[in-house]
């Protein structure tokens, strides 16, 4: 016999489906929809519920177009069976992906909290272009503050200078001697009494344990990171107090108003986040910059330093500390000290670099 509907040679005479088109074949006493045997007499198919009308021999269908509108070709049920079965292959490959990525994910979160961290303490910054320095109508700046454009990659940084807690576990680890802490205290103060060749160590051994990029951010980046976007003398506008911020109150800027003086480090938290998420980028600590003092800003304040015990040239310190007045605190600010150099005002932030599809 041959199908009606592409004319393909049916070789078993007991076939219900054309091999070629997957057609009904309709074959008398059968439904011509599903291919089941149809009980004596039957108005309906009892397996698919369709209509059972009067049905000629195969052999007796005119090969015409008007012969074949009551024949529409139907997926055969192999084909509804390795459809479903695909779907469910497909829905436990996503399960299997879907956990994966969740452990990998709690894997990586504790091992955050072993040195200290959390994804939480970490600030996406994205890449762009700013007036590094200060105009010259800046109240206290100075000559090697001369403004002019830079442009940053996007870069993730801690929120926080790197605190005492962080630092201990790293000196633990190596079993290195602590950092003093002029019986301030510790945990989550900024760790001070550390040279940038300390810093630079702790970050090469945080990136081996975390599996990621970590570094001294930029001078570039510092000051980018600090204004947040402003173009004031702090992000906090054209004044700063002692509410916003730990440094000598005794003095003001602009206008404002005197103050507490502390004579010492306060928890890394306790002062607002700048509008990016940044605490302590004015006051608390200074902080290293992987970059070596440029005098004229002619390109070294974006560049990183890196680590050459026999490069003692000044590195860049930025942010002011609790023992300054104001005016060291402005986004401008500069400072440097030789790499060797460790001392009760200065700690470091770090960043971690991303991809940047962009760059």
């Amino acid at each position: 016999m041959q199908c009606s509907n592409c004319q393909h040679q049916i070789e078993d005479p007991e076939a219900l489906f054309c091999a070629q088109c997957g057609q009904s074949l309709c074959i008398e006493g059968h439904c011509c929809y599903c291919g089941k045997r149809l009980q004596p007499k039957a108005n309906f198919c009892d397996r698919c519920g369709a209509a059972v009308t009067p049905q000629l021999p195969l052999s007796a269908v005119p090969e015409t177009e008007t012969a074949r509108p009551h024949l529409r070709p139907i997926t055969p049920l192999r084909g509804v069976i390795e459809a479903e079965v695909r779907h469910h292959v497909e829905q436990a490959q996503v399960k299997r992906t879907i956990e994966r990525t969740i452990q990998r994910e709690k894997a990586h979160q504790a091992r955050l909290l072993k040195y200290g961290l959390s994804e939480s303490d970490w600030v996406s910054i994205a890449g762009g272009s700013f007036l590094m320095g200060s105009p010259p109508d800046e109240k206290n700046r100075f000559e090697n503050e001369r403004q002019h454009e830079v442009q940053v990659k996007r870069f993730e940084m801690l929120k926080t200078p790197v605190t005492f807690a962080m630092f201990d576990t790293y000196c633990e680890a190596v079993r290195r001697p602590l950092p003093g802490d002029e019986t301030w205290g510790r945990e989550k103060r900024p760790v001070i009494n550390v040279s940038y060749w300390s810093a630079l160590e702790y970050c090469q051994w945080l990136s081996e344990k975390l599996q990621a990029n970590i570094r001294l951010p930029t001078e570039a980046e510092w000051e980018y990171a600090c204004r947040a976007g402003t173009t004031t003398p702090f992000w906090t506008g054209e004044q700063i107090s002692p509410e916003q911020a730990n440094f000598d109150g005794n003095y003001t800027y602009g206008g404002s108003e005197k103050g507490a003086s502390r004579g010492q480090t306060t928890p890394v938290d306790q002062f607002p986040a700048n509008p990016w998420g940044l605490h302590d980028m004015h006051g608390n600590v200074w902080e290293w910059c992987a970059s070596i003092y440029d005098e004229r800003y002619t390109g070294l304040e974006q560049q990183d330093a890196g680590y050459h015990l026999d490069d003692d040239r000044e590195r860049v310190v930025r942010g002011g500390s609790w023992h300054n007045v104001p005016s060291g605190l402005r986004s401008a600010s500069r400072n440097k000290l030789r790499p060797d150099y460790h001392y009760l005002r200065v700690g470091f932030r770090i960043v971690r670099e991303v991809d940047d599809p962009e760059a």
